[in-house]
């Protein structure tokens, strides 16, 4: 796909060029004039792919300051082709802290990832092979030349780079670069390349995409859905008859970003995975019915750091919620607490039956549902080109499906069909629910905190709230599909967390006194030592072809879908959602924590 040179009104693209055996495009688009080349890109993979076809386009532009949804709409808004385009991208302009950002479009197939911040440094954090560069940037030729042969590590051979600056042959040709005239350079060097080894090898492109997940709750079909879309074939195997019946099985939750004085792994993991599960939830389901961009007042009761607008923008993702938003809250105007404005709830269940309907419409035929397929263990088979043919059997030894690539992503079950040493702690969690009665003080949106309290959803009836959950850290892993107890003293549990939460509707919730019938739901999730997710394979050398996708803890429905993500790029070796320092600390493989670390509510 060859761009040409930026102007404001760009002539019509060229049309992609033939790539026998792949089906993926990497564009890299470094300053000035950036967003032309990806918007001619963008509208170049639009007219050359049909609709329906597996071929993907990833683009990635690095820049030190963010992009601004009114420029956009300005500067592209008059052009005939690219003016729609650039609409779609200005609507998801938001919250664009320094860090990288996946935005998706064309139903995830065209995916952009913007890398905000000091350029050179966020290029170390890429794990990429361009086949087009787009280089707008000056600057000193010393810092020139230490980012051009950093972008040449990033280069797949045979890739071309684009750039209006005449003047870089002394730059371009030590790196591997042949001139070949207007401004575009085609990188084959005559050595071999050193490049960093990426943190998964990607699977073989000649070697056939078939896949079995095991697991059908956000992680599991978060995974078939992310796979699917990239060509693969999915088998999803789960122990109960339907969907989402183990955590995922939540009536309601909420999608909250998590803030930290140093901007810490969390933080950073919580705000990329909001934008995504937010973005979905969007896509695939009815506002207030199965889900609401609500926001969330956090309530600081155990004097935890509120934000800090030097790590981040305030304005964006969270900042002191106002004397009014408390008030209505039922706290004082003087009273701890942040308002997360991007934050939200969702029913899991109608996330996770969503992804699969969209996949069997959308994606005929790659996703394969199976419910009532408890597995039992793994068994090796016959070995090809991506190594054995995994069996997984049930408790009878019948074979139930086989592929060379299994993902297990059966949350607490996960660990007995990995690795004996993969490091999951079980947490019980109990939630408490009731309609809704007349003289009850509930605020006009979510509050969490010191557990957490979601009102005003609709229900056959009415509306109910929930409240909880419990954190029984000594529960022991279940089998997938095993039904949680429930404990009626839970209730008293979280009710009293309600009561630090939130004095005023506690206390309407409790009088009349014995008025009233609470509702309960409880479920395992599972988490990892360090409270991080585990992704990617388990152990590369004795098990090849078996990866997790689990330990999302108490943030299912903030990292789920960012993890699946993260899965899938890195099979296909594409852009990872993420920063590459950060995608090593979730790797499902990462040595385990010498000490676990003692499990905190938020």
């Amino acid at each position: 796909m060859s761009l040409p040179h930026t102007t404001d009104h760009p002539a019509p693209p060229e049309s992609l060029p033939p790539s026998p055996g792949r089906d993926h495009w990497v564009l890299l688009a470094v300053g000035e004039g950036a967003d032309a080349a990806c918007l001619q890109a963008w509208q170049a993979w639009r007219q050359a792919v049909p609709p329906g076809s597996p071929s993907r386009l990833s683009m990635v532009w690095m820049a030190e300051t963010p992009p601004q949804a009114e420029a956009l709409r300005a500067k592209w808004g008059p052009h005939p082709d690219l003016g729609p385009l650039a609409e779609a991208w200005a609507r998801q302009c938001w919250g664009l802290t320094p860090g990288f950002h996946r935005l998706s479009f064309d139903q995830g197939r065209l995916q952009l990832t913007l890398c905000l911040g000091p350029l050179l440094e966020n290029l170390r954090e890429l794990q990429l092979q361009a086949d087009q560069v787009h280089w707008g940037v000056g600057g000193d030729a010393t810092q020139r030349d230490a980012t051009l042969k950093t972008i040449a590590r990033l280069c797949r051979r045979g890739a071309t780079l684009q750039s209006p600056d005449a003047d870089l042959a002394e730059s371009l040709r030590p790196l591997g670069f042949e001139p070949e005239g207007d401004g575009h350079w085609h990188y084959q060097p005559r050595w071999e390349p050193r490049r960093a080894a990426p943190l998964s090898p990607p699977w073989p492109e000649s070697a056939p995409r078939r896949c079995v997940v095991v697991g059908g709750g956000l992680a599991g079909l978060g995974t078939a859905h992310a796979l699917a879309r990239r060509g693969w074939q999915v088998t999803v195997l789960d122990a109960a008859e339907q969907p989402a019946q183990g955590a995922s099985g939540l009536p309601a939750g909420l999608f909250s970003p998590h803030v930290s004085p140093d901007n810490n792994r969390i933080s950073r993991l919580t705000r990329t995975g909001l934008r995504l599960s937010r973005d979905t939830a969007q896509r695939l389901l009815r506002e207030g019915e199965d889900w609401a961009p609500s926001g969330v007042m956090e309530h600081r009761v155990h004097g935890k750091a509120g934000p800090r607008g030097a790590l981040i923008d305030e304005a964006l993702w969270s900042h002191e919620a106002s004397p009014e938003q408390k008030t209505a809250a039922g706290l004082g105007a003087d009273a701890s607490a942040t308002w997360h404005p991007t934050a939200g709830w969702v029913r899991p269940a109608r996330l996770v039956q969503a992804l699969l309907a969209e996949a069997r419409s959308a994606l005929p035929g790659r996703v394969d549902w199976r419910g009532g397929c408890r597995v039992a263990q793994l068994q090796r088979g016959d070995s090809g080109e991506a190594g054995p043919e995994w069996q997984l059997l049930d408790a009878q030894g019948q074979v139930l499906a086989s592929a060379a690539l299994v993902v297990i992503a059966a949350g607490p079950g996960s660990r007995a069909l990995g690795e004996p040493l993969v490091p999951l702690q079980a947490l019980r969690g109990q939630l408490s629910w009731a309609v809704a009665q007349a003289g009850e003080q509930l605020p006009p949106h979510p509050v969490n905190g010191q557990g957490s309290l979601i009102p005003h959803l609709p229900v056959p009836g009415g509306t109910a709230w929930y409240t909880g959950s419990t954190f029984d850290r000594g529960h022991p892993l279940q089998a997938a599909g095993q039904a949680t107890p429930l404990k009626p003293d839970d209730h008293e549990t979280n009710l009293n967390k309600l009561a630090s939460l939130l004095p005023a509707t506690a206390a309407s919730l409790q009088s009349p006194a014995g008025s009233r019938t609470l509702q309960a739901w409880a479920g395992i999730r599972c988490t990892s030592p360090d409270r991080v997710p585990l992704v990617g394979p388990v152990n590369p050398e004795r098990l090849p072809g078996v990866w997790l996708c689990t330990a999302l803890g108490t943030r299912g429905l903030t990292w789920g879908l960012l993890c699946a993500e993260l899965l899938a790029a890195q099979l296909t070796g594409e852009p990872l959602p993420i920063e590459l320092s950060l995608a090593r600390a979730l790797q499902a493989s990462r040595p385990a924590p010498g000490k676990a670390q003692p499990l905190g509510e938020d």
